[in-house]
């Protein structure tokens, strides 16, 4: 997917490259796509999107065939999907393009290593990343409290064994059931993100948890596997099984709506969006947030303005202009305050 402006009059437009770790029509990564292409156009960034279609060594095929053309992108938006940063980092140092990683960040020691040298030092810009330790916490409280907070047993439904943001945000869902000792999880799986495995690893867990109450899964797919999977075993969401997931997708926000979905996190599908904004105001000279002080991630709770935006996904509508003109450590959804 690609973005072509017309360059202005005195300056071409700032080149940017994407790596886009997912599919292009998986629903969350189709979502950050759109919110992204709507910065690009706000802020006159000649946008390019590569899709490396949930496989990590596609993107450092991506990233060597970017590099062997004579033009490069003044800028690279990264994301570290199965710690793919340390092989990477070392290719882009020979080159003065700058770094922007989001979603999954480099670990904390190998980032002070790299600021450590002259060149990332000027190359290296501040991630974006939410916190998905918070939010895998609050899926799994706000599912409990949709059950009247009742007793019960519980499974998680993971993402992957290595990705940051799925290893955070499972320890974040596995910390709530420690602190409440009255729901007993019994097993943790790892669904690769995927419908259909989910789908088979629930219709196993259903056999050997039987009066399970509490399904907690990292993505809305993942979900989608799992609801499926309790409905041809006789269940019924939100009544005697209670599901917690994560994603804005169109599918997901109807369950939620209906109560399929008893609780639900989204809003981090804007991280590439405002990485252009900070990419904007880099290139201008302007300061950048150092840290977000806002986090990205908020429960979606039907009838609230932020699900309604959700809903209408009128991105044009965001002010990007206005949010890379911030000088505080701002990376929230949108300049307007939103409810929950």
């Amino acid at each position: 997917m690609m973005i072509n402006m017309i360059a202005n009059a005195d300056q071409s437009p700032t080149r940017v490259l994407f790596i886009n770790p997912g599919y292009a029509t998986e629903s969350f990564w189709y979502d950050v796509d759109e919110y992204t292409n709507a910065a690009a156009t706000a802020l006159d960034i000649d946008l390019t999107i590569r899709h490396a279609d949930r496989n990590h060594f596609v993107v450092r095929q991506i990233l060597a065939a970017t590099l062997s053309k004579p033009n490069h992108p003044d800028y690279i938006i990264l994301v570290n999907e199965k710690l793919a940063a340390k092989k990477l980092l070392p290719i882009l140092k020979r080159y003065p393009i700058y770094i922007q990683f989001i979603l999954n960040d480099v670990d904390e020691q190998t980032k002070t290593a790299l600021y450590q040298d002259p060149h990332w030092q000027q190359y290296l810009l501040p991630s974006i990343i939410p916190n998905n330790h918070a939010i895998g916490y609050a899926i799994a409280q706000a599912m409990v409290q949709a059950s009247d907070n009742a007793p019960g047993e519980a499974i998680m439904i993971s993402g992957d064994l290595t990705t940051p943001a799925s290893v955070q945000r499972e320890a974040g869902g596995k910390r709530f059931f420690i602190d409440h000792s009255d729901i007993t999880l019994h097993q943790v799986v790892h669904g690769q993100w995927d419908e259909s495995i989910s789908y088979e690893q629930m219709g196993t867990l259903l056999q050997r948890y039987p009066d399970v109450r509490y399904v907690w899964t990292a993505n809305d797919h993942m979900a989608f596997g799992a609801i499926k999977a309790a409905k041809e075993a006789g269940k019924t969401p939100g009544d005697d099984i209670f599901f917690a997931t994560v994603n804005t997708s169109k599918k997901v926000l109807s369950l939620r709506e209906q109560g399929d979905i008893s609780a639900l996190g989204g809003g981090h599908f804007t991280a590439a969006g405002l990485a252009l904004s900070h990419i904007y105001a880099h290139d201008n000279g302007w300061d950048i947030p150092k840290r977000c002080k806002e986090q990205l991630f908020r429960l979606i709770k039907p009838n609230s303005l932020f699900f309604s935006q959700l809903r209408k996904q009128a991105w044009h509508e965001i002010p990007f202009l206005k949010m890379a003109q911030q000088t505080e450590n701002y990376c929230a959804f949108t300049s307007t305050p939103m409810d929950n």
